[in-house]
């Protein structure tokens, strides 16, 4: 149960912070268009800053308040959107009622202007629970508001989340009944959680919410609420500063252990009463056996016919043992036998394994040679010894660093190489876009990585294009973890194939597939960095593929 339990707490936990941080991550894509592009920020700042608009900036208000409304239609958890930049006038931008102010008549939620005003300039971002009503005939049902401050002129977009719907993903992963979740900031305060959670949820002076969690704060333990006890996991939500804290009931988890336990003591008790009763029987039916035999002793010695003769089937204990003991003879002697064929095998896996070394090696040095010759016949720099010279780099790199880790600038490199390779050889143009800092570059990392993921993107993504290809690969580090991005603008992969790609590598079985290098570099570096350093792909068909994986490196190159 512990291990069940384990299981479903981390797979819980992974589908709702992958679900959360996929609506707040819109915010974030949202907020950053609207930060990105000082254009169009200063022409919204224009507008509002205007007491009345011409046809001209009419005409653009409207183009403004379409792409807003087409903003709070990105996600079905987005109630409304809003856009303010500092004005005298009060006026702002809303995907309710698009461009409006507010002291307007019909304005029905004032309240976010005031929260924005008095928050410090310091603070970029924070998140309120509220109640929001766009207009006077609707009742107020209460929302999420994140609010983020602009980059370039004084302002602050407000996204509001509708609660319910919320409420509703976080609690659409509880596997058993009573079960809670609700984030909390660091403080303990709970913004929102799955429906119900104020049955449980403890109350302090003012109203503020809190678990007992934070008086010791664990990833994992108990806690006891309302007379009841939960077993509890917390998780982080950076981005955020939130944390998630999901319980489950502890009667709810172990009511399968009692119910097991109860059925094993009635087997129990059953079991007690058929082996008296057997022993009973086979006991008596010895006796019987062994009376009957003394009998026949007794009958012998006396000279007497016996009244009762053997069975000439019947089998006696000697003969049991006899027949053990032989039987354990043939074991043993069949042990012996697949263990000195076993002996066999492993000796032709190290005899295939060598001979596995000196083919690449004899390749290797033949093509030394050939280049060589070239170079003694052409001028150096030519076209075919400088397509062999790289071929031979990167056939020497795989032999050289098959038990070691290397530094991430030597993947950097083998991958120009190989990509040189492939300008040569393909009539198809592409770019290959590089994205990191210089530090990153002497963190190690297990040797090919980077090259079969490459290849793939060249063969299954570039290839079938009639564009011209982009291949973009981003390595930046974050709290400790290197992530790793390969983003070409290929064909993409039908959402069937996707899903059976990601049952493969979930699974770690591999079918019917030509994506043989993102398998066998995902099984690397599960077996290498852990379980969460696993392969995610994501693509669409006609848009291009996302393979993306991290991993905390070794201190240094092995």
């Amino acid at each position: 149960m512990k291990k069940e339990l384990a299981i479903y707490a981390e797979r819980s936990k992974n589908y709702v912070l992958y679900n959360l941080t996929s609506v707040f991550d819109t915010f974030l894509e949202e907020t950053a268009l609207f930060s990105s592009t000082p254009s169009l920020a200063f022409s919204i700042s224009k507008l509002l800053n205007q007491e009345s608009l011409d046809y001209r900036s009419g005409v653009y208000k409207s183009l403004i308040s379409t792409l807003i409304s087409a903003t709070a239609n990105i996600s079905d958890y987005v109630d409304s959107v809003y856009i303010y930049y500092d004005n005298p006038y009060g006026k702002y931008f809303s995907s309710s009622k698009q461009y409006t102010g507010i002291d307007a008549p019909d304005s029905t939620d004032r309240e976010w202007l005031d929260i924005y005003e008095s928050m410090s300039h310091e603070t970029k971002q924070w998140i309120v629970e509220r109640s929001v009503r766009h207009h006077t005939f609707e009742e107020a049902k209460e929302n999420i508001s994140l609010f983020r401050r602009f980059d370039y002129l004084n302002g602050v977009m407000v996204l509001n989340f509708d609660e319910s719907k919320l409420s509703s993903m976080v609690s659409s992963s509880h596997l058993y009944q009573d079960s809670h979740t609700v984030i909390t900031d660091h403080e303990g305060n709970i913004i929102f959680g799955s429906p119900g959670y104020e049955n449980v949820a403890e109350f302090i002076d003012e109203g503020e919410t809190f678990f007992p969690v934070y008086t010791d704060v664990k990833p994992y333990g108990m806690v006891e609420l309302k007379n009841t006890k939960y077993i509890y996991y917390t998780s982080e939500i950076p981005d955020f500063d939130l944390v998630m804290i999901s319980m489950i009931s502890s009667r709810e988890v172990f009511r399968p252990v009692h119910n097991l336990v109860t059925a094993f003591a009635v087997l129990i008790l059953f079991s007690i009463f058929l082996s008296i009763s057997m022993s009973w029987y086979v006991t008596g039916n010895n006796f019987r056996q062994l009376q009957n035999l003394l009998d026949l002793f007794h009958m012998a010695e006396q000279q007497k016919e016996a009244p009762i003769p053997m069975r000439p089937d019947a089998q006696n204990e000697y003969d049991i043992i006899f027949n053990n003991i032989v039987r354990t003879f043939l074991s043993n002697h069949m042990l012996q036998l697949n263990l000195a064929q076993a002996e066999i095998h492993r000796k032709e896996a190290q005899l295939a394994a060598l001979q596995l070394q000196l083919n690449p090696h004899f390749i290797f040095n033949t093509l030394q040679t050939v280049d060589l010759e070239i170079l003694k016949i052409t001028q150096a720099g030519n076209r075919p010894s400088r397509l062999i010279h790289d071929l031979s780099d990167i056939l020497k790199y795989s032999l050289e660093n098959t038990s070691r880790t290397v530094m991430i600038m030597d993947e950097i490199n083998i991958c120009k190489t190989y990509a040189e390779i492939q300008r040569k050889r393909s009539k198809k143009p592409f770019i290959l876009y590089w994205d990191y800092e210089d530090e990153i570059l002497s963190r190690p990392i297990i040797h090919l990585v980077f090259q079969p993921l490459l290849e793939n993107s060249l063969h299954h993504g570039i290839k079938e294009m009639h564009r011209k290809g982009l291949i973009k690969i981003k390595i930046v580090e974050r709290k400790k973890r290197i992530h790793v991005t390969i983003i070409d603008n290929g064909i993409g992969i039908k959402k069937e194939r996707l899903e059976e790609i990601r049952g493969e590598l979930k699974t770690h079985e591999l079918g019917q597939t030509s994506h043989i290098g993102i398998f066998n570099t995902n099984l690397r570096l599960l077996l290498t960095y852990g379980g969460d350093a696993g392969i995610d792909i994501h693509s669409k068909e006609g848009w291009g593929t996302i393979v993306h994986f991290s991993f905390i490196p070794d201190s240094e190159v092995v």
